[in-house]
C-alpha cells in the first residue's frame, strides 16, 4: 500500500510540474495562434497507443492541472486548463475528448465552457456539466487504435 501511495504522489508531482510549464505556454499559444493551431500542435505531440483506464485514473491528472490553472500567476480559463489536461492524458494513452459547449445567452453574453471527458464522463468538471452547457462538435484527433500493453 505504501508503494502505491508513493507512486500516486509521484504521478501528482509530475503532472503538477508539467502543468506549471505547459499552462502559460498553452495560454500564450491560444492568444497568439488561436484554438485550432494550438490544439493541433498539442495533438501532434501527444499521439500514443490507447491504454485502458477509468475516469478516476484521468481525474487523478485533473487535480494537479486544476491546482495550477487556479493560481493567479497562471490564471488559465477553462479552455487552457482543459487543453493541458487533454494533452497530458493523451500522453499517458488515455483517449480523452475535449468538449466545448455553450449555455443560453444571458444579458447579451453567450456563456461558453470547455471540459474533458473520458468514456463520456466529465473528469475535470461536475457530472452534470452537459446539462448546463450544450456541447458542439470539436474536430480533434483521437489516439491511435492500437492498445498498449
Amino acid at each position: 500500500e505504501d508503494g502505491a501511495r508513493a507512486e500516486h504522489q509521484l504521478l501528482q508531482l509530475r503532472v503538477l510540474a508539467a502543468s506549471l510549464m505547459l499552462m502559460p505556454m498553452v495560454q500564450f499559444a491560444l492568444r497568439r495562434k488561436g484554438f485550432s493551431r494550438t490544439a493541433g500542435a498539442l495533438a501532434a505531440r501527444s499521439d500514443r497507443p490507447v491504454r485502458t483506464a477509468s475516469p478516476a485514473d484521468v481525474r487523478e491528472l485533473a487535480v494537479p492541472v486544476g491546482m495550477v490553472a487556479s493560481r493567479k500567476v497562471v490564471g488559465a480559463a477553462c479552455l487552457g486548463r482543459s487543453l493541458v489536461l487533454w494533452f497530458l492524458a493523451r500522453r499517458r494513452g488515455f483517449d480523452v475528448e475535449l468538449v466545448i459547449g455553450a449555455a443560453a445567452p444571458q444579458d447579451g453574453v453567450l456563456p461558453a465552457h470547455a471540459w474533458v471527458e473520458y468514456d463520456g464522463v466529465p473528469v475535470n468538471d461536475s457530472l452534470d456539466v452537459r446539462e448546463r452547457f450544450g456541447s458542439f462538435e470539436v474536430q480533434l484527433p483521437r489516439l491511435s487504435a492500437a492498445v498498449a500493453p
